[in-house]
């Protein structure tokens, strides 16, 4: 099941607006401008981009429409890709290249992030569990099998030297079910792990964006049809992204007002962590580098225990021709 976003990105709170409206923010539009964008969670900071830019109206500018629908994790966003039912994703850089080595028709075309800055494993306050060792033989909850979650819980738990059980529940349980003692601890991404963070509730085990090499956590992946039929609006989508991205870098004012909008966080403090540690580390322009991916599938792969992953050459699933300032 899914759920369509649109008022977070007409400048209301993203996690009140899982209520099933389309967004309306580029009018009129004719069918072709239509970019149909599935994340994977509601109110990971990194997708602030995409709200800011209908805010600002960047994709009205470039006679767009984007039309926003959240699923279950980047595994349920990239079915839904391969199905024909998004046109772009917000995915992870060993998924995407998972999911292209199996067949599937697409290619990264920008990065969100490089490191998975804000990115904990966190265990209730109220629990015994202080670290990972704390873990040993219990269950972690994760957004769904296969997804970033799921390699970032097994990467922790491989590094502590501990054997866990990966649970998915999908991105909107995984706090309920830690605080209900369903499953022990969990990945949590950004802004929401700062916040259970300061307000005591959780307790970090690992910090991901200190300890973990760049993975690309966060990429816009693209359909084969995006990219062919649709290349003039799939770069269209992009500069009007990133020029929110940069507005958002480089008014801080504007940055911190519209952060606030989106993750309906109320404390300034928060805020201000959110956009120093999200925000002004994405890359401005969506540059995706071979290393980063090499780094994402060969811990995917360990995780996994899939060998071939690790084999995958970054050249073969990602492409930069569709960046702003793209001379392909």
């Amino acid at each position: 099941m899914t759920s369509r976003i649109g008022a977070a990105l007409l400048g209301l709170c993203v996690a009140a607006s899982l209520c099933g409206a389309s967004l309306t923010g580029a009018s009129p539009a004719h069918a072709e401008d239509v970019i149909r964008l599935g994340l994977p969670a509601a109110d990971n900071a990194f997708y602030a981009l995409f709200g800011a830019a209908e805010q600002l109206g960047y994709y009205k500018d470039a006679n767009l429409k984007v039309e926003i629908t959240v699923y279950r994790g980047g595994a349920a966003a990239q079915e839904a890709m391969n199905a024909g039912a998004a046109d772009v994703i917000g995915y992870f850089g060993a998924g995407a290249a998972l999911a292209i080595s199996k067949g599937a028709k697409s290619a990264m075309v920008a990065a969100l992030s490089e490191r998975p800055a804000g990115w904990y494993i966190l265990a209730d306050s109220k629990s015994g569990i202080t670290s990972m060792k704390d873990l040993d033989g219990k269950k972690v909850g994760i957004s769904s099998k296969g997804g970033v979650t799921d390699m970032f819980a097994l990467w922790a738990a491989d590094r502590a030297g501990v054997s866990i059980t990966t649970v998915p529940i999908g991105s909107g349980a995984l706090v309920p079910a830690t605080k209900a003692g369903q499953v022990s601890a969990i990945p949590c991404f950004p802004s929401l792990s700062l916040r259970l963070i300061a307000s005591g509730e959780m307790r970090p085990l690992v910090d991901l964006g200190k300890d973990m090499v760049p993975t690309y956590p966060d990429v816009i992946v693209a359909s084969e049809a995006a990219m062919t039929t649709q290349a003039a609006q799939l770069r269209a989508f992009l500069a009007a992204s990133f020029k929110a991205l940069d507005r958002m870098q480089h008014d801080q004012t504007f940055g911190l007002s519209y952060l606030k909008i989106y993750t309906s966080e109320t404390n300034d403090k928060i805020n201000q962590q959110v956009y120093e540690q999200i925000i002004r580390t994405q890359p401005a322009n969506g540059e995706i580098k071979p290393e980063g991916i090499q780094n994402s599938v060969r811990i995917a792969g360990k995780a996994w225990g899939m060998d071939d992953l690790p084999k995958i050459d970054p050249m073969t699933v990602y492409t930069t021709k569709f960046l702003p300032g793209s001379k392909s």
